[in-house]
């Protein structure tokens, strides 16, 4: 069970990795989005910028995908999309506040299963909206996690990471009750039948890589972006992904290594309840056309992306599956948080 109220040490050091990463992501950004051209789009057209609230803090991975996706669109809806950072509760406050806006299209959450598949199992009081209440709009793409230690540890597979785990007390970090890197955690620990780990919650996801090199805890899930970005600094044990990720192709999956796991996130456009089927249909043709593009598709890859190839249509199915299955996983790990 979260100790919640664990004191989060003050760490710094992995950000410029992360800077160097979204500063060449965001260069990309600038290409992209200079050649787009303007194009009619029948059914609905907005007559004022579109605010796409990204609910963390500008230059993060979350933000540059986001703006990724903008700068794909474009002015093909015939108004610009806005960028608008809304950062706090890891992401339950931007949600909360895209829940309660007018459904008119011109506020739309660029969403993440941490807030929005896991939150609302978690934190009852805090979150303010119904995760299967959001209009689906567009489905955008899947981030996976690796298992990572500092490169001199003294384990060098999985397994050896499970049986160390067994004989004694190990420590692992993670960004906060339900992020992403403690349900990875609390999965493989399940189907590893490990009892007992020191969980140390940090302020997001760059001080926990920084307290996986320097020691300061034993493992972590790291986000891909980051691993591949500083895989010569780590210690890459496996990815909670299904499938290997092109980019550290020599890093096996947890299901290879015995440990059938998908811990994936996955983003997304999500709009207010009641939005109209006519706004929805027009903002998901332009998600759809740009994130297909051979070069957007290209972008992610790099920065540690997935596309979610699934039929935009049944985006909603995926996601209330998504909903469903965190739920469950919550419920399994037995995870609370006191509010």
């Amino acid at each position: 069970m979260m100790k919640f109220g664990t004191q989060i040490p003050r760490l710094t050091g992995v950000v410029r990795a992360g800077t160097r990463v979204a500063t060449a992501a965001l260069t990309f950004v600038a290409t992209l989005g200079a050649s787009q051209p303007a194009l009619s789009q029948p059914g609905w057209t907005p007559n004022k910028p579109i605010r796409l609230v990204v609910p963390y803090a500008p230059g993060g991975g979350t933000d540059v995908l986001a703006r990724l996706v903008v700068s794909g669109i474009g002015n093909n809806l015939g108004q610009a999309i806005v960028v608008e950072n809304r950062p706090g509760a890891n992401g339950v406050i931007g949600a909360n506040v895209v829940y309660g806006s007018p459904a008119d299209g011109y506020t739309l959450l660029f969403a993440a299963a941490d807030f929005i598949s896991v939150a609302p199992h978690i934190h009852k009081k805090v979150v303010q909206f119904q995760p299967n209440g959001f209009r689906p709009v567009a489905p955008v793409a899947k981030m996976g996690f690796v298992l990572a230690s500092r490169p001199d540890a003294d384990t060098k597979t999985v397994q050896d990471v499970v049986a160390k785990a067994k004989k004694g007390s190990l420590s692992y970090g993670h960004w906060g009750p339900g992020s992403m890197a403690q349900m990875g955690m609390e999965l493989l620990k399940s189907k590893a039948q490990i009892d007992n780990m020191l969980e140390v919650p940090f302020g997001g996801a760059a001080p926990v890589m920084t307290a996986v090199m320097g020691g300061q805890v034993d493992y972590a899930f790291i986000p891909t972006p980051l691993a591949v970005a500083n895989k010569t600094k780590l210690r890459l044990y496996a990815l909670s992904s299904p499938e290997r990720f092109p980019s550290i192709k020599d890093v096996p999956t947890l299901t290879e290594s015995g440990y059938a796991i998908d811990a994936d996130t996955w983003f997304g456009i999500l709009a207010p309840p009641n939005t109209p089927q006519a706004v929805v249909d027009a903002i998901q043709a332009q998600v759809a056309r740009a994130t297909s593009q051979p070069e957007f598709r290209a972008r992610m890859a790099d920065m540690g992306y997935t596309p979610i190839t699934i039929d935009p249509k049944k985006f909603g199915e995926f996601v209330q599956a998504e909903n469903q299955r965190w739920g469950a996983a919550v419920k399994a790990a037995r995870i609370r948080v006191e509010e």
